[in-house]
């Protein structure tokens, strides 16, 4: 009796879901035979932005200010912010964190392994950023920084989570966490020539295993080098960078934009522990891949197309271009192929790109209503 209640229930569900995507199909359908597209085509887009089964909920909330978001280097531990909170959960462990700051920060950056960020805070009666550092997992565990430094300066935290990295008036400098600590001049701006000496240098850095990347340029054209830190060597990279973002693959490798606008590259860096890196000539690509993260298959990779609504794309190296079924806000990669995005609602969403038959059929619906309305 129990089992035949179950088998009900199940055929009762499915047919539920059976029926309200019919019902939207016949909506759709009396929509188009009425030449209402506008309407079909929001409805359709409602229903393609609309969370699936596989979704998992990671923030509901909308924050009044775009979220920060970051993550570690093998891509398993995330850092967002909401208005004044800090969150950080671990994707493989499940720990969960949130820190209450002090105010609603203007940048942020993860230590590669995602157990430490540095968070710069506006000053907006004396200018510049408030400088701070923090644990991840251990929320009483807080470090502020003696130092104003301009806004979007690079920043990070070391592995350790002792030491504080920054640039200041175009010098390194770090600085250990605690009590009493001072900031100490670590290396010469000099060291990191720029493109265009002339003009303001801009600096990032970014955390790779216990060493780092480092940007100085401005705009779209930045000189990329490496710091080994025991040995404060620094190594020239690349200097034709037109973006100072490092895209994370597996721990051991991840990609940047080179080349000049009109002529982008994606080039992978790999890198291992003492070593310097390598850096190649990098493969071809449109300014919409320009914000591309790694797939698990072997040279696939997913962006976003950027316009509205916002449609995430695979795309594979000599390969074809594939838009997925769903719209969102906004991307960032995850690993594996799980992904995490802003939904249109402003929740925070992870989720895998597996789509049933309706969702392809949906989308094919769109596009159809879409070239009707376009006439």
């Amino acid at each position: 009796m129990k089992l035949f209640s179950f088998l009900i229930s199940i055929v009762f569900i499915l047919f539920s879901c059976q029926s309200k995507h019919e019902s939207l199909v016949s909506e759709i359908e009396d929509l188009i035979s009425k030449e209402k597209y506008e309407k079909a085509l929001a409805l359709l887009q409602d229903r393609l932005s609309a969370n699936r089964s596989t979704s998992e909920i990671l923030s509901k909330n909308k924050p009044n200010q775009p979220r920060l978001f970051a993550l570690s280097e093998d891509r398993t531990k995330i850092v967002w912010t909401e208005n004044k909170t800090l969150f950080f959960k671990d994707l493989v462990n499940d720990n969960r964190n949130s820190i209450e700051l002090k105010l609603r920060p203007d940048s942020i950056q993860v230590s590669a392994n995602g157990n430490y960020v540095a968070v710069q805070y506006p000053l907006k009666q004396y200018g510049g950023c408030a400088l701070f550092g923090y644990s991840t997992s251990d929320s009483s565990l807080e470090h502020e920084s003696i130092v104003h430094i301009p806004c979007k300066t690079g920043m990070t935290m070391t592995n350790s989570g002792d030491l504080l990295l920054y640039f200041f008036e175009n010098q390194l400098f770090v600085e250990k966490t605690g009590n009493g600590s001072k900031p100490e001049k670590f290396i010469s701006g000099d060291l990191f020539p720029t493109p265009y000496p002339k003009l303001k240098t801009h600096y990032h850095i970014t955390s790779i295993g216990n060493e780092f990347l480092i940007w100085s340029g401005i705009g779209g054209s930045y000189n990329l080098f490496f710091l080994n830190m025991e040995t404060k060597r620094v190594t020239l990279l690349s200097k034709d960078i037109v973006l100072p973002r490092f895209y994370y693959h597996n721990g051991n490798s991840g990609y940047v934009v080179g080349g000049k606008i009109g002529d982008l590259y994606l080039k992978e860096v790999v890198y291992h522990q003492g070593k310097t890196p390598s850096i190649n000539r990098g493969i071809p690509i449109v300014t919409r891949e320009a914000f591309s993260w790694r797939l698990s298959g072997k040279d696939e990779f997913i962006a976003t197309n950027q316009n509205d609504p916002n449609q995430p794309m695979k795309w594979k190296v000599s390969g074809k271009k594939e838009h997925f079924p769903f719209f969102i806000e906004r991307l960032w990669g995850v690993a594996g192929d799980k992904i995490i995005y802003e939904s249109k609602r402003g929740e925070l969403v992870l989720d895998d790109l597996n789509f049933s038959a309706e969702d392809w059929m949906i989308y094919d619906y769109f596009k159809k209503v879409r070239k009707m309305n376009d006439g």
